[in-house]
């Protein structure tokens, strides 16, 4: 059941278009090099989706995206200062894994809890290839999730993400190299 009493046609309005904002957001994340930058539109896109869960009745994944919107920020804050981000990637797999346990739904909210646990290695790293190739693999997992809940703004989202993943690790990550081998 939706999580607030508007008629079905503004409720399909609003969650479809919570959901190509989000999209939009989750293409931008992976264009950029700097650590700062991807957190700051994944926040975004888990933001949105956070609203858009929620008027589906997917509450697994509202809540996870909750804590995760709290996971990027503080990632966010300890590299930028240069601290290690171990015991907060620790700390949020296990608030990941009990709040999945604890709002679980079936095999979808395994692959959920799958990859909010592997985005929160990625994020906590300050390597961006790192962060591109680890978050390839949790995307299929959202992709996934996505599908089953409904979400198809999200599913969508994840399918562009995975391109835009592609993208950024030609343009980031294989390119610059084969550049410096070619000196």
């Amino acid at each position: 059941m939706p999580l607030f009493p508007i008629t079905p046609l503004l409720e399909l309005i609003i969650t479809r278009t919570v959901g190509i904002l989000g999209l939009g957001a989750n293409f931008l994340s992976f264009q950029f090099k700097k650590h700062k930058q991807i957190l700051f539109f994944r926040t975004v896109n888990e933001a949105l989706f956070i609203l858009q869960y929620f008027l589906l009745g997917a509450y697994s994944g509202g809540i996870l995206n909750a804590v995760g919107c709290v996971r990027n920020i503080i990632f966010t804050k300890q590299v930028e200062s240069g601290k290690k981000t171990t015991v907060f990637q620790i700390i949020f797999c296990v608030i990941f894994t009990a709040f999945g346990i604890l709002t679980f739904d079936g095999v979808k909210s395994i692959m959920l809890i799958f990859a909010k646990d592997l985005s929160t290695i990625a994020y906590g790293n300050k390597n961006t290839t790192v962060i591109r190739t680890v978050s390839f693999l949790t995307h299929i997992c959202y992709l996934a999730y996505n599908l089953a809940v409904t979400s198809y703004e999200g599913a969508i989202a994840d399918g562009v993400l995975l391109i835009s993943l592609i993208i950024g690790i030609i343009r980031f990550d294989i390119l610059p190299r084969l550049k410096k081998e070619e000196i």
